[in-house]
């Protein structure tokens, strides 16, 4: 029953046109990532692109420094300063940023505002160096400014600073420096990942409703296998392959990238990439929990899914449902008044993929004086969601005869 249940999966021309078009996404974004990489090479002031471009920057990062020590950021900064240029100009672009790299951007991030869209390069310059950068301790104060900000759709709650403040503190510092090149790939093809998911409800949609459509439906439901085994069969099915499918399509991306580059950065802090980070992770680890939180994600998808073909007993009123599930929330704004809106708009399948932003945002439930975070959350959401899909399964099934 269960090879029967993949050979249908398999033989609909529809689902292996929108497989082979998922996975050739995700080999045009490794292609283009790597071939786009660029590194301004100050001896012959020319870009250089590609593989060459990802070893020159590893080059310099090892140059610079191992760790962004105090004493580090303060030299760096006071160099920076001693330029006595506007950095928000072309000639502090061309003098100072471009041939520092990541490390001035790093660096500029920590001073500037939680709410700033941009990175405030200025910034820098009005740093008072007389006692250091304080580079860790601009962190800790950035963090503890925004918790205790006024904030017209609610404020945190006294037990969700605690919590925050003490998650910051606990991250390893200083923290280690290196090329965030390579890894920052890995970030960028896991993301198409999501695309992915367009391809699941596809194939998914059509799991159960395919047998309303045919007529066996009224058949196979009288039957002893029909009301059990062929049931979970289906689910088994549809959530093997959804797992499958993206842990091919990615495992298969990131095996080109580690080819061809290897995965130099992996045991980088992840704050590398937000100074306000307050996971302690390295940057391998939080792109292994993006993993992991995609598949949950696409599993409750898929189980919803496979609830709405057995309800609706239509596979075009399940494709649109799945279609609308996906693209619909990444037109829902935020709320300015409403935070119970807000916690939920945080958790639609959009938002929760883009896991860098979930790790440097500070969003979090409360029940009573226990505060779950934002991944946390996102984990509990998505295993009740599949558990309650589960059961609509079941009854959207066995409802057939009515």
């Amino acid at each position: 029953m269960i090879r029967f249940e993949w050979k249908k999966i398999f033989e609909r021309r529809l689902n292996v046109i929108a497989m082979l078009m998922g996975y050739v996404l995700i080999g045009v974004c490794v292609v283009m990532r790597i071939s786009q990489s660029n590194f301004y090479d100050e001896k012959t002031q020319t870009y250089v692109y590609g593989v060459d471009a990802v070893r020159m920057d590893q080059q310099r990062a090892e140059a610079q420094t191992d760790s962004l020590s105090e004493e580090y950021i303060t030299q760096l900064v006071s160099k920076i300063q001693s330029r006595h240029l506007d950095l928000e100009s072309d000639e502090a672009y061309e003098e100072v940023i471009r041939p520092l790299g990541d490390i001035f951007w790093v660096t500029a991030k920590n001073y500037t505002d939680m709410r700033e869209g941009i990175t405030d390069r200025n910034a820098l310059n009005e740093i008072d160096l007389t006692d250091g950068a304080h580079f860790y301790e601009q962190r800790m104060k950035k963090i503890t400014d925004f918790l205790n900000m006024d904030f017209s759709f609610g404020n945190y709650k006294e037990s969700e600073k605690a919590y925050w403040i003490q998650k910051a503190e606990e991250t390893a510092a200083p923290f280690r420096w290196g090329s965030r090149d390579i890894m920052g790939m890995v970030w960028d093809v896991t993301a198409p990942g999501f695309y992915l998911f367009f391809v699941v409800i596809i194939c998914v949609s059509s799991v159960f409703s395919s047998e309303y459509e045919s007529g066996a439906a009224h058949l196979l439901v009288t039957t002893k296998c029909g009301k059990n085994r062929l049931i979970w069969s289906k689910i088994a099915v549809s959530v093997l392959f959804t797992v499958g499918y993206l842990a091919v399509g990615i495992a298969l991306a990131l095996g080109a990238i580690g080819l061809v580059l290897g995965f130099q950065g992996a045991d980088l802090p992840v704050q590398l990439w937000n100074t306000v980070i307050p996971y302690n992770l390295t940057v391998g680890q939080a792109c292994a929990a993006n993993f992991a939180v995609m598949l949950l994600v696409s599993v409750a998808i898929a189980l919803v899914l496979l609830g709405c073909s057995a309800g609706t007993r239509s596979s075009l009123a399940t494709l649109v449902i799945g279609m609308a599930l996906i693209i619909a929330p990444s037109f829902f704004p935020m709320s300015k008044e409403s935070g119970l809106w807000n916690h939920v708009n945080y958790l639609f399948p959009v938002r929760v993929v883009d896991f860098k932003t979930v790790l440097g945002s500070f969003v979090s439930y409360t029940v009573g004086n226990h505060v779950i975070s934002y991944v946390g959350m996102i984990v509990i959401v998505y295993t009740v969601v599949s558990a309650f899909a589960l059961l609509l399964i079941r009854r959207g099934w066995l409802g057939v005869k009515s």
